[in-house]
């Protein structure tokens, strides 16, 4: 009978334990190493792994990707406490939030970084992703949150930034144009409305320059050559009652303005020459002097033989009734 290493281990303690150890000498088991004492375990740092396969990090390509392009928070921390470092997981942050920043900055150069801008861009994505006791926070505190829960991205900053230079509640340059909030909008509405249609273009470029008063120097600059048509242009809009803005008809009447500067006099002008175009192709219409791709596409012989006889009679019936059209429509009728 064979007994094992830890069976031996067993029988000699239990036999050796009414042997006084003062009186007797230890045996010499030197020739027998089954029967040595078994070495102490290894201990390993907490910071190293055992073999390759430990961590899932080393088991997946995916998840070391993922933790070295966007770590979570969980394992920064157990990172900082194997390094060492306490602060480790807010360095890593803040570097991340750092460099999301910088690509945003990239991608939209019209952002100016002032106070006010950092402060509505925060204070919109916190409204959106945090909760309310996150909101109460300070400015850090939020920037922070929304680093931790993924929020903080460019994506995110960029759809901001575009939602609040569209409302006009961002600063932009001196000298620079922006957006009119929905407030400054309205009232430019109300005063062009009652007529008073100068003091509305005024009142759009004084608000559209934050504050800086229009005057004849401004008007002929160059510079500000583009915020001049866009008073003109709103004021206009809103003072014609007739004028639904489209497309093809803001494209007609810039044509027509022909690069000249745009003032309300010549956009009455273009919108009535606008108008008898559209009077001109309703009438071309009707007489069929314009003539339109068809827009369903005729079945071939080989779907044609492939057709039931329904199918092949509502054909027919349906063929016979674009041939009256035709007629009805000719220039027979208007001559």
């Amino acid at each position: 009978m064979t007994f094992s290493t830890a069976d031996q281990q067993r029988i000699i303690q239990q036999e050796s334990a009414w042997v006084d150890a003062d009186q007797f000498a230890p045996l010499d088991l030197s020739q027998f190493p089954a029967l040595q004492p078994l070495p102490p375990a290894d201990k390993y740092a907490d910071s190293f792994s055992r073999e390759y396969g430990d961590t899932a990090l080393s088991r997946s390509a995916s998840s070391l990707r993922k933790f070295v392009e966007d770590p979570d928070t969980e394992s920064l921390e157990r990172v900082g406490k194997e390094i060492g470092d306490a602060g480790f997981r807010e360095e890593v942050r803040d570097r991340r939030g750092e460099l999301i920043a910088q690509q945003f900055k990239k991608a939209c150069p019209g952002y100016i970084p002032t106070d006010a801008n950092y402060q509505a861009v925060v204070s919109t994505l916190a409204f959106n992703a945090l909760s309310a006791a996150e909101q109460n926070e300070d400015i850090d505190d939020q920037v922070a949150a929304l680093i931790d829960k993924g929020y903080w991205t460019v994506p995110n900053l960029i759809a901001c930034y575009n939602a609040l230079n569209a409302e006009g509640l961002l600063q932009v340059p001196a000298g620079t144009a922006r957006n009119l909030t929905t407030a400054e909008r309205l009232r430019v509405t109300r005063m062009a409305q009652a007529g008073r249609a100068d003091e509305a273009i005024g009142e759009f470029l004084r608000c559209s320059l934050d504050g800086e008063e229009p005057s004849m120097e401004l008007v002929n600059d160059p510079a500000y050559r583009d915020v001049c048509d866009s008073a003109v242009w709103a004021v206009f809009e809103d003072t014609q009652c007739d004028y639904v803005p489209t497309l093809p008809r803001e494209a007609f009447m810039r044509r027509h303005c022909a690069g000249r500067p745009v003032t309300l006099p010549l956009l009455q002008s273009a919108w009535s020459a606008c108008q008898k175009s559209e009077q001109r192709h309703e009438r071309g219409e009707l007489l069929t002097s314009f003539q339109y791709p068809q827009e369903i596409v005729p079945p071939s012989l080989r779907e044609i033989d492939a057709l039931d006889d329904a199918s092949v009679d509502r054909l027919y019936h349906a063929s016979l009734r674009e041939y009256a059209n035709q007629f009805r429509r000719g220039p027979g009728v208007s001559a």
